[in-house]
């Protein structure tokens, strides 16, 4: 799997690159673990970065599938900036396509439009799904998006950078 991303990514060091916020994993005391849902949220903006995380979240959803008898979701985020609202037009577009690479998978996805600031959205979506973990496109290590998300994000973060 990250061999195909590497060659999506045009990168050969993308396991030296990756980001990684881990979060210490809370026990749900209010359900049963096998019934619990595993949720998984991605950071999308049609990018190939984004797209990268998207199918990494997805293969890994399916491998959970196979490995639990818990049910698993990919939350797909695309966040229209409120400083540019021009970019709402391309929501539809950008959501559809990550639909498109969900069904390659035939995996549960639920696609979320946010308003607002990135890093606060994304986090806010985790937060209310109870997401295990958060993938994202990313340049670096000390992307900003990748800062403030360590500052609000009450998952595991795993960045891939372009």
């Amino acid at each position: 799997m990250i061999t195909r991303l590497e060659a999506a990514l045009g990168r050969s060091d993308l396991v030296q690159r990756m980001v990684l916020l881990p979060r210490p994993i809370k026990p749900d005391l209010e359900t049963h673990p096998d019934t619990k849902t595993i949720g998984f949220v991605v950071g999308f903006s049609g990018s190939a970065h984004s797209q990268a995380a998207l199918d990494l979240a997805l293969c890994m959803a399916h491998q959970t599938r196979l490995a639990k008898p818990n049910p698993v979701l990919v939350h797909v985020v695309y966040v229209v900036d409120k400083t540019r609202p021009k970019t709402i037009a391309n929501a539809d577009r950008i959501l559809w396509q990550a639909r498109c690479l969900a069904s390659e998978w035939r995996g549960a996805l639920d696609a979320h439009l946010r308003v607002g600031q990135v890093a606060t959205e994304l986090s806010q979506v985790a937060r209310e799904m109870k997401a295990e973990i958060m993938l994202l496109g990313c340049h670096s290590r000390k992307h900003l998006l990748v800062q403030q998300l360590a500052r609000q994000t009450p998952c595991s973060v795993l960045g891939l950078p372009g």
